[in-house]
């Protein structure tokens, strides 16, 4: 089908591995592990609304960005955590570029000092954690994505047992989110994101021919203004 509003889809995806903890496979060294990935979701989540802010309301270029990260693919407890943290967003295709350029800006504001997340972004994704796990809490698909997430996880090899688990991901959880603070959050963003991370863009664009930025509609009729050809 002809899009009558073509949107390209596109991913910027950065290589991810918070720091060791150890290993001796000690609850402590889990728990410290599992502070570590629920403050690199809080860092997700607070430079999602980060890059919201700029695409959407300031640039008015995109309806939304999602920040997710993925350790599907990491290795067993006592080694290094690896996965990958992706920024994704749709636009129109003639503007991918410039967009992309624009979030990766944002990234190296962070990194430089030139900006930083601040008290009142913190404050915000506390926030923004407590309301959506209160919601969560009553579906149960939560519930059985929880207790298959758990049963696969470095925890559960330790304990051996669901609830104690369960209870080492709740209150590990709880933890992270009511101590964050902006310099907890610029630190973990520093470590996940350094100044020498690389990157691989997919940017995917619909077929067919994509009228430029620049380019005005065809007057009566004229096709001579410019297009890109996608095909």
């Amino acid at each position: 089908l002809k899009m009558m509003d073509p949107k390209g889809n596109n991913v910027i995806v950065f290589p991810v591995t918070l720091k060791s903890v150890g290993t001796t496979a000690s609850m402590e060294e889990i728990e410290a592990d599992l502070e570590r990935f629920f403050m690199l979701r809080v860092i997700g989540r607070m430079l999602e609304t980060r890059l919201i802010e700029l695409l959407r309301f300031k640039r008015g270029q995109v309806y939304g960005v999602r920040v997710m990260d993925d350790f599907s693919f990491s290795p067993p407890v006592g080694d290094v955590r690896t996965g990958a943290l992706s920024i994704s967003f749709e636009c129109n295709p003639v503007e991918a570029d410039d967009l992309i350029f624009a979030t990766l800006a944002e990234l190296d504001r962070l990194r430089s000092g030139e900006a930083a997340f601040t008290d009142d972004n913190a404050k915000a994704a506390k926030e923004q954690e407590r309301r959506e796990l209160e919601e969560s809490f009553h579906r149960n698909e939560w519930w059985v994505t929880m207790i298959l997430s758990n049963y696969f996880s470095r925890s559960f090899g330790i304990t051996g047992d669901m609830g104690a688990t369960m209870s080492v991901w709740w209150r590990t959880r709880m933890k992270t989110v009511e101590t964050l603070t902006a310099e907890k959050a610029m630190a973990c963003f520093h470590e996940v994101l350094p100044q020498e991370s690389v990157n691989a863009i997919f940017m995917m664009c619909p077929k067919g021919k994509v009228m430029l930025a620049d380019a005005s509609p065809p007057a009566n009729g004229n096709e001579d203004n410019p297009v890109q050809d996608n095909a």
